[in-house]
């Protein structure tokens, strides 16, 4: 063999060599994932019905004591969907967080309460994220107590983070108290508008691509359901798969290993009882602390930030 054949197969044998092995390359051949998240459910039937006809693997989460948020959930379930509890809980802004809703002044028999009567308000949930939150969510005491009510219950139930503010401890406490969870990448309709909408959802593609996986958020508005209509149809072309929240948790569901005594409610709640309704229990006024934020981040951006993303 000449010495210029062998080199010229020599070469062509180190760039096969590359194509096959480059990193780049494996990933290109990784099919990547998305779930999105629908919440806000229950308020309007009519869109709510529109919202769950969308194609796919769409996750819906409900309003705890919303008007319509049961027979959603139901019309949810019989197509096949997801479910979750959009559970409302206290914002920096002054926002009423509803009855029902958690808040920091509350104590943790009232907020075990609480959340335990959120959770049985919406039937066949497998998961929960936070509406509005601000606040609460950076609270790593009151977090922790929810966290204890979703690893006390025999099915595991995961937390979304919705990250309504960049100082949430959500993630970190469901971690800590061994509760499947995820935070949210992208708010698709933020600014209620088709152009911006389809800008946030190109977004969630590119982060799926370059990670592998990515949560996106929206909200039972024309404008999310016409852009979600048109964008879902062009998934499978992109090399893009649409999920369910859970199959973004590999760990979900995880086996419960906590002893007894660590399992064990701080209030006395069986978890074969039915709660009783809110409305039968006689509800103390909720007092609302302000909690100032720290120094170092109270930005005017930072503030309209927040506040923009509580009206979630």
């Amino acid at each position: 063999m000449r010495p210029r054949h062998f080199i010229g197969l020599l070469i062509f044998g180190m760039s096969g060599f590359f194509i096959v092995w480059h990193p780049a390359a494996a990933e290109l051949n990784e099919r990547s994932r998305i779930a999105i998240i629908i919440d806000d459910m229950g308020n309007s039937l009519e869109i709510g019905a529109a919202a769950i006809e969308l194609p796919g693997n769409i996750t819906y989460s409900f309003l705890p004591f919303a008007l319509h948020s049961k027979r959603l959930a139901l019309m949810a379930s019989r197509h096949g969907k997801e479910i979750m509890l959009h559970a409302p809980m206290q914002a920096l802004s002054e926002k009423p967080v509803g009855a029902g809703g958690l808040t920091v002044s509350l104590d943790r028999n009232e907020v075990v309460f609480r959340f335990s009567a959120q959770l049985a308000a919406v039937p066949g949930i497998s998961g929960v994220n936070n509406h509005m939150g601000s606040a609460l969510t950076r609270d790593s005491v009151t977090m922790g107590w929810l966290m204890e009510v979703l690893a006390s219950k025999p099915d595991a139930l995961y937390f979304v983070d919705s990250v309504t503010t960049d100082q949430s401890v959500a993630k970190k406490v469901a971690d800590a108290h061994r509760v499947p969870a995820l935070s949210r990448d992208v708010f698709l309709d933020h600014v209620n508008s088709e152009a911006k909408i389809r800008e946030q959802f190109e977004l969630l593609i590119s982060i799926a691509k370059r990670r592998g996986y990515a949560v996106a958020i929206g909200h039972p508005r024309v404008n999310t359901l016409k852009i979600l209509r048109e964008k879902l149809s062009d998934l499978e072309r992109i090399g893009v798969e649409l999920v369910p929240v859970s199959v973004l948790l590999p760990q979900y569901p995880i086996p419960r290993t906590f002893p007894v005594k660590q399992r064990k409610l701080p209030v006395q709640i069986a978890e074969q009882k039915t709660i009783e309704p809110l409305k039968t229990r006689q509800q103390k006024s909720i007092r609302i602390r302000s909690i100032p934020l720290k120094p170092s981040v109270q930005t005017v951006s930072e503030k309209l930030r927040v506040r923009e993303f509580d009206l979630f």
